[in-house]
């Protein structure tokens, strides 16, 4: 069966009549029948960072496909059981749901990474047992202090990503990448670069500075960024925005920063030192730095993140090579501004690095904020598109895509017993907004469009099995 054509906005006036102009054979125009029932039309804004229309017309950002608009459904769809709560229809049949390949995928890509990640833990706690001038014990203490500070960031990030969930799989694979992968990669190419650094200049100082300035931070933060880079083009379908770029980001920081504490931890008694030496250690890495890696990766994410949404795939994944370059700045900055401090200004000059390591800090907590309250934003603005085709009620865009209407809605549904068909209901229908942004990016590709089309099913379904439950 064939699909009506694509409307474009404007045809139409709120009478039915068409607006002047209306090109004959056009809904509305003379000679023809008007729709049905024409939806109301919503003006929901297009905010600059949403809008894909506005590129070059050849070049990487030119999109593979054609663009995309939304098309009415073909049917009349139910009435909305969120604004009128008094209408009850038969609970339609659950829809079969093909086989999840890419969940399959991302599991056994995760548990492979967790696998290496034990390898490499068992390896470094060899290495101490056998080098090491303290007892193999203490290996698993700061093995624990470390994994403390990492389960403080996963927290923070699981509850950064409340708006639209990331699945598991692709969580554990951040992490397992920035503790496995970028760390296994991070100390290979570092202690080559320091080798290659002594020989060259014969003075210890000149290489800690230069090794730990320059060649750390692009060393690390490229390791990292590939991992994110990887994400992108496996699981495409969930790397959509700045606050996913962000989420996939801090978990590999924190991957990474969870082995390299470990190290840095046991080179205190390694070397001889105090106990007081390395709670000290603790404090300023584990503590008033937790975030430093994480920062710095969720940045080359949120710019991937920001190219993605707006010109797709290829660009997105392309940009790396520069999206790295503010991580790199920042991760050198602290590196060499702490060396700096320590040497010349002692424990005044570690002090004032710690101040503007905890300011850093909550600026990062602010962006997170602030990209959140973009996810609902752009959430809000996609539903409009389809609600103004149809599909679903403006006030139910009201409900889906604010907090607050999530909250009301979740607690009308559980009234009716029917908590879990909202929750399904809010999610997908993020997921669906999600979906027309990354068609507006990529352009109308035949996979695509079958999500899309498979999102809106159940989008009707869910909407029917709410009705279902009204009493």
């Amino acid at each position: 069966m064939s699909q009506p054509p694509p409307q474009r906005p404007g045809q139409i006036m709120p009478n039915g009549r068409p607006r002047p102009g209306a090109a004959p054979g056009a809904p509305g125009a003379p000679g023809t029948s008007p729709l049905p029932s024409q939806p109301p039309q919503v003006d929901y804004g297009l905010p600059r960072l949403y809008d894909t229309s506005v590129r070059p017309a050849s070049g990487l950002t030119r999109p593979r496909y054609a663009p995309h608009g939304v098309q009415q459904p073909q049917q009349a769809q139910p009435q909305s059981a969120w604004a009128t709560q008094t209408r009850r229809i038969e609970q339609v049949q659950a829809q079969g749901t093909p086989v999840p390949v890419g969940t399959i995928v991302s599991w056994v890509l995760a548990g492979l990474l967790g696998l290496i990640l034990l390898i490499v833990l068992a390896g470094g706690f060899i290495m101490f047992a056998l080098n090491g001038s303290s007892s193999p014990a203490l290996w698993a203490v700061y093995a624990f202090i470390a994994l403390l500070s990492l389960i403080v960031i996963v927290g923070l990030i699981v509850l950064a990503d409340r708006w639209d969930p990331q699945p598991l799989p692709l969580l554990l694979i951040a992490v397992f990448w920035g503790a496995a992968i970028a760390a296994s990669i991070a100390y290979v190419v570092n202690t080559a670069i320091f080798y290659v650094l002594y020989a060259v200049t014969r003075s210890e100082a000149t290489t800690t500075f230069v090794g730990s300035t320059i060649g750390a931070p692009i060393v690390e933060e490229t390791s990292k960024g590939l991992g994110l880079v990887l994400l992108l083009l496996v699981a495409r379908k969930f790397f959509n925005g700045p606050l996913d770029g962000l989420v996939y980001g801090a978990l590999i920081g924190g991957g990474f920063a969870f082995v390299e504490n470990i190290q840095y931890y046991l080179s205190v008694p390694e070397a001889g030192g105090t106990f007081t030496q390395s709670l000290f250690l603790v404090f300023v890495r584990g503590v008033i730095g937790i975030f430093g890696h994480s920062v710095y990766t969720s940045l080359t994410g949120v710019v991937m993140g920001l190219v993605v949404r707006k010109w797709g795939t290829l660009p997105g994944a392309l940009v790396f090579l520069v999206a790295t370059w503010p991580g790199m700045f920042l991760h050198a900055c602290w590196n060499g501004g702490t060396s700096i401090a320590q040497d010349s200004l002692g424990l005044g000059g570690l002090i004032l690095m710690l101040v503007v390591e905890v300011i850093f800090s909550g600026l990062w907590l602010a962006l997170i904020g602030v990209l959140v309250f973009d996810e609902s934003r752009l959430t809000r603005v996609r539903l409009g598109d389809y609600a103004n085709q149809g599909w679903l009620t403006h006030q139910e865009v009201d409900m889906l895509a604010t907090w607050k209407g999530r909250r009301e809605g979740r607690r009308w549904a559980r009234s009716i017993d029917a908590g879990p068909v909202m929750k399904t209901f809010i999610r997908e229908s993020a997921a669906l907004a999600s979906t027309r942004q990354r068609l507006l990016a990529d352009g109308a590709s035949p996979k695509g469009l079958a999500e899309e089309r498979r999102l809106l099913d159940r989008l009707t379904t869910n909407r029917q099995a709410l009705l279902a439950h009204v009493r």
